[in-house]
């Protein structure tokens, strides 16, 4: 189980805090099980071109980079996080009404860059209210966690649906809806007040006040994880074009990215009880690891089983590191610093994102499939970052430094 060593008891939790902290996943994921998966056939039905789709996917990893840490620092110091998440929910909100009047290239940049820097910040943020409970009253992360992916998977099954019965048009309706329920769970979401100082547990006594994100085995462990978090800019970008242009249904691709998420759910699941013996390394390098093989796989197969199976390495190339770098994070970062830290992390995973997701246009569009390499080389490159990370911890890397 991801907890202090010093949890203090759980009655003095806000009430319902465990259901509360996992709603704050659940209508933002169901966002981007439609944002995510399905704005790109929406882009396609407004006649955009595969440069310009993948330009316009590209934009808001670009605005996050920006938004993500400045509202994480912001919520680390105004009177209670939950602030932050309310605007998130709201602006974004508000932006997805003005894209039903956009149709041209510009203005939906505009609208989905302006969305995309204020939503930024409201997963890191519930992250690091997630890590609070986890640190203060020993709640199991991945159990929390999983709700999110979950309501994902609602979402995607349902935009599949949708997507049969009404195309690329159901993308913004649906969208909108699930920003009111961001809205309203925002609203209700755990009240902790002010971040307080709170020693990390394994550095406290080295690092005393001075931030760690800059402490070079940090940085690394840091970029390495984001290289294979940014592997998957393909992927979201051109997976579902590429599946309907090759016959398999929009309720068939609903399961396929169903099938990632499930296992990334049933992952989530079990971290607390039976990934607590692996150490924090062995996580993330053997997710950097499974990434080059899902990467190297996905232009030699054909057909929906297939790729079934094959999303399902979902698990290991995000969960399983999203569940190390969360452990990595209670480790080296104390309480005041925890949506910071949120921040920090997703800045460099934006910026790879970004990078594959701009590249990425030019690289289908040249390449088709094949170009999933360049994706296998960005993943390994991640497990270069991880590997000499590793190495320059003061124990083993089987301690897990």
């Amino acid at each position: 189980m991801l907890q202090s060593t010093n949890a203090l008891s759980r009655a003095d939790a806000p009430r319902l805090f465990a259901w509360r902290a996992a709603l704050l996943f659940c209508a933002p994921m169901m966002v981007n099980g439609i944002g995510l998966l399905y704005f790109p056939v929406y882009l396609e039905e407004l006649k955009m071109s595969d440069i310009e789709i993948g330009i316009i996917v590209s934009i808001p990893f670009l605005v996050r980079m920006i938004g993500m840490p400045l509202g994480a620092f912001l919520a680390d110091r105004v009177s209670d996080r939950a602030v932050i998440l309310i605007w998130s929910a709201v602006v974004s909100f508000i932006t997805t009404v003005m894209m039903f009047f956009t149709h041209s290239f510009w203005p939906v940049i505009f609208f989905y860059g302006v969305q995309s820097l204020f939503y930024a910040p409201y997963v890191p943020i519930a992250e690091a209210l997630l890590v609070t409970g986890v640190r203060r009253w020993a709640f199991d992360y991945g159990y929390l966690r999983m709700w999110g992916s979950v309501a994902f998977v609602f979402s995607t099954l349902a935009g599949g649906w949708l997507l049969d019965l009404y195309g690329g048009s159901m993308v913004l309706p649906s969208m909108a809806f699930f920003f009111v329920l961001t809205i309203l769970v925002a609203a209700s979401a755990p009240r902790l007040g002010r971040p307080v100082p709170v020693a990390a547990d394994q550095t406290a006594n080295t690092l005393g006040n001075k931030s760690p994100f800059w402490r070079l085995d940090f940085l690394l462990v840091i970029i390495g994880a984001s290289l294979v978090q940014g592997s998957h800019g393909m992927l979201f970008g051109f997976a579902t074009n590429y599946w309907t242009a090759h016959g398999i249904t929009g309720m068939q691709i609903s399961f396929l990215w169903t099938a990632g998420v499930v296992a990334e759910i049933l992952l989530f699941f079990i971290s607390g009880r039976y990934l607590a013996r692996f150490s924090i390394w062995s996580l993330i390098l053997f997710g950097s690891v499974a990434a080059v093989a899902r990467w190297s796989l996905f232009p030699m197969i054909h057909g929906f089983w297939p790729h079934l199976a094959l999303q399902s390495m979902h698990a290991f190339t995000f969960a399983i590191i999203h569940v190390g770098i969360q452990r990595f994070m209670m480790a080296r970062v104390g309480d005041e610093r925890g949506a910071s830290a949120q921040g920090f992390y997703q800045f460099f995973v934006c910026l790879f994102n970004v990078l594959t997701a701009w590249s990425s246009g030019f690289i289908f569009q040249a390449y088709g499939v094949e170009g999933f390499h360049a994706m296998t080389l960005v993943a390994v490159a991640g497990v270069g970052f991880v590997v000499a990370a590793m190495m320059l911890q003061p124990q083993s890397a089987r301690s897990g430094g």
